[in-house]
């Protein structure tokens, strides 16, 4: 079950589709850092691993930039 974003995830999620839709890749996390406007790395780690955990994206382990964005209208059942 796929659970609403906060607005801060929202932010960094509506600027991943972005990224990928304009690049082709998803940001950096230093370009996910700049954009939300935080310095650590560890601030986007949490907010990365939040949208996973509420099934709104998908990160491929020990791969740079590996992050699907997963279709928002899921079958709840």
């Amino acid at each position: 079950m796929s659970y609403a974003p906060t607005r801060n995830q929202s932010r960094l999620l509506g600027f991943i589709k972005a990224n990928l839709s304009e690049h082709g890749r998803a940001p950096s996390f230093d370009e996910m850092a700049l954009h939300m406007g935080v310095t650590s790395r560890s601030q986007i780690h949490r907010l990365l691993t939040a949208l996973e955990e509420r099934g709104h994206i998908r990160r491929l382990k020990h791969r740079a930039r590996a992050i699907e964005v997963l279709n928002a209208t899921r079958d709840p059942f």
